[in-house]
């Protein structure tokens, strides 16, 4: 059949005999073809567009340069912005409009040749009015378009009460979203080359709420009355074969569009990874984060089911498009193209509950593996005298493991470990996690379709690590076998949210002075707790300032939050009576509740059991609210804090006291309270803490709960163990037996009279160990354990006295911003280990450098920022940084290890350079990339 076109094309051509140059006045009948001159514009990416080199690509571009081969024709193009491609055929400059949608306004002007491919044609939602599912919901919004673009029209067909914002090109349009200037814009399928200005669109306008307008066609224009021409154009393109237009698509779109959508191929009984579920369906990490990226990008996927290697010669043989998830390594290679690396898996050694101290040690050593594994050459180098026994599946390394065929085995943590408890034998081996592999995890495809490995890229680089970190913590136990880390990985936030959060300068966080170990004030005023760590989570993840308020009361601190004079309060419960007034975050920290009651008072295990009882709780608490409703029999005795309440049972005004278990625990484990015991409510276990947020704050509330949702059940035990992992041994039962000695003793008074000392001298030791003990928490909550310098949220408190002590004294100060130039090579050359005792001594060089009434902090990884007081001008901290800088040379080995050691300063003045912390912090490390870009090892300041 192409045969047959091509050879009507050819009588075709030879009947017209016609030239098309753009020199002719296009009237001519009788000339030969031999040119044609087409025009396109510049950014309908990947339609249409201009290349980083300049030159003309796209589907439309390759799709005309078939057609020149197949009629022997040549073309030239040339690229304009849309609306001048379009009147520079009308006016005759070019011959051809390489291919634009066919609607009324432009039938006035062009004729058109066949489609020759198609587009879908969206309408693109803002997060903040997602809600509008119906194309007369947006009749309010301006739309935004690319001026020229045939979405004006199509739009207005629909509906004649649209408005529209006009922009010059597609780029301009997008950035515009970005910022705001429109909450809906008009737009076409596809991916952007932009993929920092695609990563904000995405963030800001999702996929699964656009709403689609039309699905068009493109089709080739030329200026009115040249039939003859568009019947050449028709007859060439009639001419090409179905395949080469489904190669071009495929390039550039990364599938073929008359397909249902890309087709994966996967292998089972690789749970927790990739298995199909008792619903029949394929499930697993692997299967979530493909179905994130179908979300991401539009595009349809589905699954063919195989083993690890039918699946692989599915994708070879075209019975699918892309491997899910496979493990190559340099020694073992498909000869497949890695279009992304999707995860990475730890694997372990494993063996029966035999403490194995050191494998080469051993005689005899067999090792089981799959014959897969991409780490054999490097477990033949550690363990160069194991003989190593290969296995196709998990089940069958067990069996080998437990019958003694092999001492233990290598395998994926993960699987293992689902196996293992799966059939009930987790108890009876051993992980070793001193024994890691790391493999790498590849989608794969043909290395000729590489449009589909381009498309797979742009669709995985829209996920950010914390989507992936929340398909991980469903699929992955053991947060050691996960490829992000946790709240390590900052949130991606769009210009938009950033410019957001930068408006909102300083937020006031109240937290209470004395409520261990959630939060509570240190001796010099310090915000310290677990809820400390929580704001400085959010510090580091949203880039804003946040002032600790400490507050005495409850009461106080709930009702300025709610009028707005605090912004943020942690901890805080949940009921509906609250959200009236306030927002909430997402629950981000366990917190049941706790009774405290005399030690002769029976076991406390549900409410039901207070009944009649005189109950203390702290003024403000929801749980007043709850008890009063749920149980009225109940004598509510109110209380100003917790210290408050603890005394009520003690004194008898109160039989027992509720309050969260955290706190109570910390209370009572300190021995003030001997007589007091803790029990936990199974009926308010299930309680969650939340952050309240100022109502006027409606925007900062999703940014809040995504980096909430960083934080693990881990890194919650971390936290809580970080500020309990100070054991003070209270010997409660040495008390209660020296008060035994006391009652049987006041016969006696000398006998009297030593317990007396004795437990006084115990008391004094006592409080001496508190007073250590809170010592040590403030100083690493406050400091940087590498170099002993403080640490950034020390940083944050000098500046802010900074501020408050130079504007009453009407005097400057500066700000040093130091990043080191040639640590990394120090790292790399000679170890982390080097490079700490590298940090130490530029630490001590630093301290020595400044006056007493000067401070430096370490700021992270290799960069320092110095605080100079009371400045009459910036030439005193240029003349500290050439100091600085100098006595860097000099250091010349660390451990007898050379190195060469400068740095690149930036020096920001207050408040020339800025009037706030942030400012000045931003304008200092501005300054110093500048001094890094031009060489480094120099100071730069504006002034």
């Amino acid at each position: 059949m192409k045969l047959i076109g091509r050879l009507l094309f050819c009588i075709l051509l030879w009947s017209y005999s016609w030239d098309v140059t753009a020199a002719d006045t296009h009237n001519t009948e009788n000339a030969t073809v031999n040119h044609v001159s087409i025009v396109l514009g510049q950014d309908t990416y990947p339609f249409q567009y201009m290349d980083d080199s300049g030159k003309p690509a796209g589907i439309l571009v390759d799709l005309w340069r078939e057609w020149s081969l197949v009629t022997s024709i040549p073309v030239t193009f040339e690229v304009r912005n849309w609306q001048e491609s379009l009147d520079s055929v009308k006016s005759g400059q070019f011959d051809v409009h390489i291919g634009m949608t066919p609607n009324d306004s432009r039938m006035a002007y062009f004729d058109f040749a066949n489609p020759i491919t198609s587009l879908q044609t969206y309408l693109f939602i803002h997060n903040s009015i997602s809600a509008k599912h119906q194309l007369s919901d947006l009749v309010p919004y301006q739309i935004g378009i690319v001026d020229g673009s045939s979405h004006e029209q199509s739009l207005l067909t629909i509906n004649p009460n649209f408005s529209f914002r006009k922009y010059p090109n597609r780029e301009a349009l997008l950035k515009a979203a970005v910022n705001g200037e429109v909450l809906v814009f008009a737009g076409i399928e596809g991916f952007q080359r932009n993929m920092s200005l695609e990563q904000d669109i995405a963030a800001e306008y999702y996929i699964s709420s656009r709403i689609p307008i039309d699905k068009t066609v493109i089709s080739p224009a030329v200026p009115k009355r040249h039939p003859k021409l568009l019947e050449i154009i028709n007859a060439g393109f009639t001419a090409i074969d179905a395949i080469q237009i489904e190669r071009i698509e495929r390039r550039w779109l990364g599938y073929h569009r008359e397909n249902t959508g890309v087709l994966i191929a996967m292998q089972t009984n690789v749970e927790p990874y990739a298995d199909i579920g008792n619903d029949g369906l394929p499930h697993g990490l692997y299967v979530d984060l493909w179905k994130l990226w179908s979300k991401k990008t539009g595009i349809s996927i589905d699954f063919v089911v195989g083993d690890m290697n039918s699946s692989v010669d599915d994708i070879k043989r075209g019975f699918a498009d892309v491997h899910i998830g496979y493990p190559e390594s340099n020694e073992m290679r498909t000869g497949l193209e890695q279009a992304w690396h999707l995860t990475s898996i730890k694997s372990r050694f494993f063996s029966l509950k035999n403490d194995i101290q050191d494998l080469n040690k051993m005689e005899n050593v067999r090792i089981g593996v799959f014959p897969t594994a991409p780490y054999i050459s490097e477990v033949h180098k550690l363990y160069p005298n194991a003989q190593l026994r290969f296995y196709e599946t998990t089940a069958e390394l067990v069996e080998a493991t437990i019958k003694g065929e092999v001492i233990g085995f290598i395998a994926s943590s993960a699987m293992t470990s689902h196996y293992l408890l799966t059939n009930k034998l987790w108890t009876d081996f051993k992980q070793y996690s001193t024994i890691e592999f790391s493999t790498d995890i590849y989608s794969l495809t043909r290395l000729d379709d590489s449009g589909l490995a381009k498309r797979i890229r742009a669709g995985f680089e829209l996920i950010s690590p914390e989507e992936r970190l929340q398909i991980e913590r469903k699929w992955l136990i053991n947060p050691d076998d996960r490829y992000e880390s946790g709240s390590a990985s900052h949130i991606i936030l769009s210009n938009q949210q950033k410019s957001y959060l930068s408006s909102l300068g300083a937020i006031k966080m109240g937290y209470l002075k004395d409520w261990r170990p959630m939060e509570f004030q240190g001796k010099n005023g310090e915000f310290l707790g677990v809820n400390s760590d929580i704001k400085s989570i959010l510090v580091n993840h949203l880039g804003i300032s946040i002032i600790p308020v400490g507050f005495d009361h409850f009461e106080d601190m709930l009702q300025q939050l709610e009028n707005g004079e605090i912004q943020l309060v942690a901890s805080l419960a949940y009921n509906a009576e609250r959200e009236q007034k306030i927002l909430f975050s997402d629950p981000y920290w366990p917190s049941p509740w706790a009774v405290a009651s005399d030690l002769t008072q029976p076991p406390i295990f549900h409410i039901g059991q207070l009944s009649h009882k005189k109950i203390a709780v702290v003024k403000g608490y929801q749980l007043i609210d709850q008890l009063r409703q749920l149980h009225p029999d109940l004598t509510l005795v109110i209380v100003a804090d917790t210290q408050e309440g603890l005394d009520a049972v003690v004194s008898g005004h109160a039989d027992m006291f509720v309050e969260k278990v955290s706190t109570l625990a910390d209370k009572l484990k300190n021995g003030q309270y001997p007589s007091l015991k803790l029990s936990l409510i199974a009926d308010l276990a299930d309680q969650q803490s939340r952050i309240g947020i100022f109502s006027g704050l409606t925007d900062l509330k999703p940014l809040i709960d995504r980096v909430l949702a960083t934080i693990d059940r881990a890194s919650q035990q971390e936290l809580y163990q970080k500020w309990n992992d100070v054991q003070l041994n209270t010997d409660n039962q040495f008390y209660q037996r020296w008060m035994n000695s006391l009652i049987i003793g006041l016969l006696i008074v000398s006998a009297i009279t030593v317990v007396v000392l004795v437990v006084n001298r115990r008391l004094k030791i006592e409080i001496s160990r508190r007073e250590a003990a809170e010592n040590k928490l403030v100083f690493i909550a406050n400091h940087d354990n590498v170099t002993g310098l403080a640490n950034r949220t020390l940083l944050e408190q000098e500046l802010a006295l900074a501020k408050s002590s130079h504007d009453k004294s009407n005097k400057k100060f500066a700000i040093l911003f130091i990043d080191l130039d040639g640590f990394k090579v120090v790292n790399d050359e000679h170890g982390h280990d080097v490079g700490d005792q590298l940090l130490k001594v530029i630490a001590d060089i630093l301290k020595r450098a400044i006056r007493t009434t000067d401070f430096v902090a370490r700021f992270g990884g290799d960069e320092f920022v110095i605080l100079l007081n009371n400045l009459e001008s910036v030439e005193h901290a240029k003349r500290l940084a050439d100091s600085v800088l100098k006595k860097l040379l000099q250091i010349n080995a660390i451990d007898d290890k050379p190195v060469q050691i400068s740095a690149s300063i930036g020096i920001a003045m207050y408040p020339d350079d800025g009037t706030s912390s942030d400012e000045l912090l931003k304008c200092s490390d501005l300054l110093m990339y500048q001094a890094k870009r031009i060489g480094g090892h120099r100071h730069r300041a504006n002034q």
